[in-house]
């Protein structure tokens, strides 16, 4: 997209983060723990805008000691394959890399093979299989990445 922003979320974004998580997801994130994350978590909750006040992405991430958690990334329908999601897993990336983060671990749905790949041209690797992770019964693939022994970003953003 050739006018996106990534910037932090606000709480003003609300609205929107709940309209990309209901158009993303089966059985969304509610509204309230949506809200509890933009309250608790800060510069690690970015959003993707196209225009001022368009919201078509949102990424949310905790941080814990030394390690990292994408907790969730999603990008509206529309709006899917245009970049959305690499230029939030970007800019988190860039965000963590300021911290004293080492490793970045998220889950995703096993059979959600267009997320695995752009995980994995970030350099996540699988590391293991969670039975029963999702409300569906669904399996999940549990990846993480090293943010100290990170491609050149040079090279990431050519990606």
């Amino acid at each position: 997209m050739k006018n996106l922003r990534i910037r932090s979320a606000l709480s003003a974004d609300l609205e929107g983060i709940c309209q990309i998580e209901d158009d993303s997801f089966s059985d969304p994130y509610p509204r309230h723990l949506l809200k509890r994350l933009l309250r608790e978590i800060g510069n690690g909750f970015l959003v993707a805008e196209e225009t001022p006040g368009r919201l078509v992405g949102y990424c949310v991430s905790s941080i814990e000691g030394r390690l990292a958690h994408l907790i969730s990334i999603a990008v509206l329908i529309e709006d899917r394959r245009k970049g959305v999601a690499t230029a939030l897993l970007r800019s988190l990336i860039e965000h963590l890399e300021t911290r004293p983060v080492d490793e970045l671990w998220l889950e995703v749905k096993q059979g959600n093979k267009e997320a695995i790949g752009l995980y994995e041209r970030f350099g996540f690797a699988g590391v293991m299989i969670l039975e029963n992770y999702y409300s569906d019964g669904s399996q999940a693939l549990r990846m993480r990445m090293s943010l100290r022994k990170q491609v050149p970003k040079a090279e990431r953003k050519q990606r």
